[in-house]
């Protein structure tokens, strides 16, 4: 069974309590921490007997701007997008993109090798490999 679990952030859990109660009275007007600009990549982790393998979804967003760190067992994905939209004196009809600065934590464990982890970034996808240590 895999140690690996979502790091509990206070806007998480916040975020899931703004989801029950847009479920149970209906989403009316209230904005949600993703309509103010809090932005969660979708991740794949898998795990080997060698390693934690990482995929994040990071479109639009450029490699400089990514940092990733592991302390404590602790890996955190931080980024930040920055619109591109200009004024030329156009009306905005629809804005569905989302800009902003965002971290996202995972709880590894202490069986992990943070000096020896490897990332590659391609197509808007960063791919880590977080070797275990050898017992």
């Amino acid at each position: 069974m895999s140690s690996l679990r979502p790091f509990n952030s206070p806007l998480n859990s916040v975020d899931s309590f703004q989801q029950l109660v847009d479920n149970f009275f209906g989403r009316g007007n209230l904005p949600s921490l993703a309509d103010a600009g809090f932005n969660m990549p979708a991740t794949d982790i898998s795990e080997s007997a060698e390693a934690y393998n990482i995929s994040a979804e990071l479109p639009g967003i450029k490699k400089e701007d990514i940092k990733v760190s592991l302390h404590d067992g602790v890996l955190a994905i931080e980024a930040e997008s920055k619109s591109e939209h200009e004024e030329k004196g156009d009306k905005q009809i629809r804005t569905e993109r989302r800009y902003g600065k965002f971290v996202r934590r995972f709880t590894l464990g202490n069986n992990v090798n943070e000096q020896s982890v490897q990332a590659k970034f391609e197509n808007g996808v960063l791919k880590l490999t977080i070797p275990k240590q050898k017992e």
